[in-house]
């Protein structure tokens, strides 16, 4: 029986010898060369500091859910030191934790040690010469934080970067946040799936659609907006479907594929069986029992309309107790599946009604909904619902990924309630209505006089382009999508 050290040089080995073929073909469709994800631009950034011994952060961290293409922005990192950076493939490991797990016990300090001793004759203090960690799926490694800490603390000449499900987020010490860089891999807006799919950005829109939320300023936006729609209207390629189909079935780059719709939704309801199934299990150990509750859960999630989630009729309806109905509620938003919003007020509010959940990207919610039948027989209501969720993840997403975050609430209002309420610091709040056809101003109009708001915004089709009418600021679905 082979060794535990050989057996992991046997895998290194291997992956050093395999991986630039992999890339290869990981990162072609059809002989075309895939389109890159913009956070790849501040990778490239802070390699090209590293390499020219500036200041760099070389210890990221990018967590996410699946399917948000992570492993993706590895091989294509792998590619860019090789082929436009010249670094010796020696120099560069890639690995899979989840594959290393299979082949046996092993923490990433003591592959990085196997790897540093049989390739470099130097250990991590003794290492001389620029070297490059991509490590995939840390998350099978319970210690991943205190590995890469030590190896960050004991080498300047090792760069890391390391992904993960959404609990990486949990198995951070304190010693290791203060090293890292964390970056989140989001689900996709319109903007990024526009240049995953064209190599078109759009980012300028983006950044004046973040100015005009805490500003009430639309002068940016409106401008960046008539570029846009003139950029797109150029693509030879896109069509006036593209937007439904991000909405439906976008988010997620491993699904942006040519292939029938109803195998993008059997993937989508895959990949959350599995959240359930396996991520959830690197965050806590659950029950097979507890694992079908959860699984119910995200069923009743996908077919009521958005609103407070009763955790009591849940309770009752899946026989189980209400704290274990909380426990896998908390379980479920940790792997950033879902997430609540609470309601606007004094703590007191937030402590006496019940949250709102949705979904991680629409696309989700779609492809669920339609899993197990969608019991709405209106399409306008049905496509609101969409935008809604669209709209709260897109806030949410935001909001965690800006420097300045910034808080988002429903409206508990029980008459002429809007949907969102949006709070940076302590400014002064702002309402959000959201709504498939033309909404009317009387209750945006009304959440303004009640939280004393100087401008309020409403993302529905009363306008085709962004326009401010009094106070009120008008926004088309497509056009906030790109937030």
């Amino acid at each position: 029986m082979l060794e535990k050290d050989e057996l992991i040089l046997n895998y290194i080995d291997s992956e050093l010898e395999s991986v630039s073929s992999t890339v290869n073909s990981k990162l072609t469709k059809k002989g075309i060369k895939l389109n890159t994800r913009l956070e790849l631009n501040e990778i490239k950034k802070q390699i090209d500091n590293f390499i020219d011994e500036k200041y760099a952060n070389r210890f990221i961290v990018m967590p996410g859910l699946r399917g948000v293409g992570k492993t993706t922005v590895l091989y294509q990192t792998y590619e860019y030191l090789f082929k436009e950076k010249n670094i010796p493939l020696n120099n560069i490991l890639y690995i899979s934790c989840d594959e290393l797990n299979d082949i046996a016990e092993c923490s990433i300090r003591e592959l990085v040690e196997i790897y540093l001793k049989n390739k470099f004759n130097k250990n991590i203090r003794t290492l001389n010469e620029k070297v490059f960690l991509l490590i995939d799926e840390a998350q099978y490694d319970k210690n991943w934080a205190v590995s890469n800490k030590i190896i960050f603390d004991k080498s300047d000449h090792i760069f890391m970067i390391i992904t993960g499900s959404s609990a990486i987020h949990l198995q951070y010490n304190a010693d290791a946040a203060r090293r890292l860089k964390r970056r989140i891999l989001t689900p996709l807006n319109y903007n990024q799936h526009l240049k995953l799919k064209y190599n078109k950005s759009f980012t300028n829109l983006s950044r004046s659609l973040y100015e005009l939320l805490f500003t009430g300023n639309i002068e940016n936006a409106v401008e960046y907006e008539f570029e846009s729609n003139k950029t797109l209207t150029n693509i030879v390629e896109y069509n006036s479907n593209e937007w439904d189909y991000y909405l439906k079935y976008g988010g997620f780059p491993t699904f942006d594929e040519e292939k029938p719709l109803a195998d993008i939704h059997e993937e989508i309801v895959t990949m959350t069986n599995k959240i359930i199934t396996e991520d959830i299990m690197q965050i806590r150990t659950i029950t097979s029992k507890n694992q079908a509750i959860a699984k119910r859960i995200i069923r009743q999630l996908a077919l009521q309309n958005p609103g407070e989630i009763s955790q009591h009729k849940l309770s009752s309806y899946l026989k189980t107790s209400l704290s274990n109905i909380n426990n896998i509620l908390d379980l479920l938003e940790k792997t950033e599946l879902i997430f609540h919003c609470e309601p606007f007020g004094g703590s007191s509010r937030r402590l006496k009604k019940a949250w709102k959940y949705y979904f991680a990207s629409s696309s989700i919610r779609h492809a669920l909904s339609t899993k197990v039948g969608n019991t709405m027989k209106n399409s306008d209501e049905y496509e609101g619902i969409l935008i809604e969720n669209l709209v709260a993840s897109n806030l949410f997403n935001l909001s965690n990924t800006q420097i300045d975050s910034f808080n988002i609430y429903y409206d508990p209002n029980k008459e002429k309630n809007v949907d969102f309420v949006i709070q940076d610091n302590f400014e002064n709040p702002i309402p959000i209505e959201v709504g498939r056809g033309k909404k009317k101003k009387g209750q945006i109009k009304n959440a303004m006089n009640r939280y004393d708001s100087q401008y309020g915004i409403v993302v529905a089709n009363n306008k085709k382009t962004i326009k401010k009418v009094g106070d009120v600021i008008f926004i088309p679905p497509r056009t906030f999508s790109f937030l």
